[in-house]
């Protein structure tokens, strides 16, 4: 029987290696108990705070599952005790269920289980997370090569299932992080602001460095300004944090200056500070509605904005770029001008929306202004829905995407 029990083990262990959350787990469990033990019913619960929770696996009615799901965890139930104590419960016949468990034995006994072995998930240190239970329709005693092989099942199990649950955590904590950094735009009179940000990562579980921004003016223009900072982890996320902070600051206390003069303070700034960030910017600065409106930008090292008019034509606001931050700080920086058409759009946007592997950029912003010019009729918000499902596809990188309109 040891071979067999190898074999199993060597099956489970492939099988949890392809997953990533709780329920994959369980099910990967399930399934190979099914094969190899005959069991009807096999679930993992998990301790998650003051609760146990057990995924439905389809097993039962849906009734019984659905009441399962989320249980506090001082509730008398085998799976719960045994999460409790850590000490397991084996049940050779319905009877010994029924008395251990007296307020449930009408659900136990709608279940249609009639044994069955319930362990304790433990990880590193005897810290206990939660149950593995294996149950049968007929009343059945384990063998003891059969008692070995649901030990070693429950501790393969526990350590996959704790894995998931921190990948879930990171997952939870890094989007979490994501979601504050990026702003709720401004409502600015007789504009229209829309935006977009789409992380790619191929664990879900990173951040990036895109970032967006949009701040009204106390003249009644809008300074917007979108960047990227190196990087898909935390680190990324906390330098764009930190320079999204400081260029917010020195935007409200400077709200006169032109975008060049202030990403030159905000370069001034960071290498004062020792902070080695190196990040691409494009600032705009939209002047109040009235005669004579322009639009004034800077760019560092990023791709450039695209104006569409009214009638549909692209351009490309096109300038020799200066030098990304934390190049070269002492370095000069420019700002370039031009009329603002009445009824135009202005699509801000990071390198994600527009790179691809074996691809020239320039050919990826060709590409957005056909699309700009096919749906710039369209609502805000639908057009840049279609331009991030349109162009992040294939991409390998995270997008960011900010527009404004003039409000009809």
């Amino acid at each position: 029987m040891t071979g067999r029990r190898d074999a199993t083990l060597l099956g489970l262990a492939t099988a949890l290696a392809a997953t990533d959350s709780v329920e994959d787990v369980a099910l990967a469990v399930r399934d190979l108990m099914r094969q190899d033990l005959d069991a009807c019913y096999t679930t993992v619960s998990m301790i998650e705070g003051p609760f146990l929770t057990t995924p439905a696996l389809g097993q039962l009615d849906d009734d019984t599952e659905q009441r399962w799901l989320r249980l506090p965890l001082d509730v008398d139930s085998p799976a719960h005790r045994v999460a409790r104590t850590g000490r397991p419960l084996v049940f050779h016949r319905l009877g010994q269920l029924l008395e251990a468990f007296p307020d449930a034995a009408d659900t136990y006994r709608r279940t249609g289980l009639r044994s069955g072995v319930v362990l304790p998930l433990l990880i590193s240190g005897g810290f206990r997370i939660g149950a593995l239970t294996i149950a049968w329709d007929v009343e059945r005693s384990l063998r003891e090569d059969e008692a070995v092989l649901v030990t070693a099942v429950a501790d393969a199990t526990a350590q996959a299932a704790r894995r998931a649950q921190l990948y879930r955590e990171r997952r939870d904590v890094a989007h979490t992080l994501q979601a504050a950094m990026l702003p709720e735009l401004p409502a600015l009179p007789g504009l229209q602001l829309a935006s977009r940000y789409l992380p790619w990562s191929s664990t879900d579980e990173q951040v990036g460095g895109d970032w967006y921004d949009a701040i009204a003016l106390p003249d009644g223009g809008v300074l917007l300004l979108i960047g990227d900072v190196a990087g898909h982890d935390i680190e990324a996320a906390a330098r764009m944090g930190r320079v999204r902070s400081m260029f917010r600051a020195l935007a409200v206390d400077h709200p006169e200056e032109h975008p060049a003069a202030l990403v030159h303070r905000l370069d001034h700034v960071l290498d004062a500070l020792g902070d080695l960030t190196l990040a691409t910017m494009a600032v705009v600065r939209l002047d109040p509605p009235g005669p004579g409106r322009q639009v004034h930008w800077t760019t560092a090292g990023h791709p450039p904005p695209l104006l569409v008019d009214a009638q549909g034509h692209s351009t490309v606001l096109l300038a020799d770029p200066d030098l990304p931050l934390g190049v070269a700080p002492g370095r000069s920086r420019h700002d370039h001008v031009r009329p603002w058409p009445a009824g135009a759009t202005l699509v801000l946007y990071t390198d994600g929306l527009v790179e691809r592997r074996g691809r020239d950029v320039g050919d990826g912003i060709l590409v957005l202004r056909s699309s700009l010019e096919r749906t710039h009729t369209e609502p805000l918000e639908t057009l840049l829905g279609e331009l991030v499902t349109a162009h992040v596809a294939n991409s390998e990188d995270d997008c960011a995407v900010l527009a404004v309109r003039d409000a009809v």
